[in-house]
């Protein structure tokens, strides 16, 4: 067994595309400023996972396989840019809301870690060697629970929510203004 490497989990909506509430249609795919550019940095020597919550499957707003083509036409949209996604795992539950079979106080929903265990058990990845990115205290909060460094971007809601998070018990390790503010960053302070 060689020596498991650490990877960096990255959050959907608001750190890679454009914040689209409840995005239904692959159409609607906005890559933000820099993202690709941060991600190619990333990936010369960590594998990048997407975690993402989906309570929009639960809300009924669309279902799973309308998410898997969001999610192939973005990893197509990034592949064509020479960008591999390991993996992208997502949560479609939602405590309160949704049909008996979504409804539930699952493990995976942000921010609890279960994304983030999945992946790395999955990857054979090194909870403690990785970084995780999002806009939101729950982006921070499932990094911190799978044992990560995080960093909180300001794009998406991260503006709004930085005071917020700020005076949390889930102080992010970093804020960066965007996702090549964060890469530089963990390119600089990698262990």
């Amino acid at each position: 067994m060689g020596e498991r490497q650490g990877a960096v989990f990255l959050d959907r909506d608001g750190t890679i595309i454009e914040e689209v509430n409840y995005l239904k249609d692959p159409a609607d795919i906005q890559l933000l400023p820099g993202a690709v550019e941060a991600l190619r940095l990333l990936q010369e020597r960590y594998p990048l996972v997407i975690i993402t919550n989906q309570a929009g499957i639960a809300r009924g707003y669309f279902d799973e396989q309308q998410l898997r083509e969001i999610h192939r036409h973005l990893e197509q949209l990034l592949a064509d840019m020479e960008i591999l996604l390991a993996g992208i795992y997502y949560c479609p539950h939602h405590p309160e809301a949704g049909s008996f079979r979504y409804r539930q106080n699952c493990h995976c929903r942000k921010p609890k870690p279960g994304m983030l265990k999945a992946a790395a058990r999955d990857l054979a990845l090194d909870l403690a060697k990785s970084y995780t990115i999002g806009d939101k205290l729950s982006d921070i909060g499932a990094g911190k629970n799978a044992g990560t460094k995080t960093i909180l971007v300001r794009t998406g809601y991260g503006r709004q929510h930085e005071a917020e998070i700020a005076r949390s018990q889930l102080a992010p390790d970093y804020a960066a203004d965007d996702l090549p503010a964060a890469a530089a960053w963990i390119l600089e302070h990698k262990h």
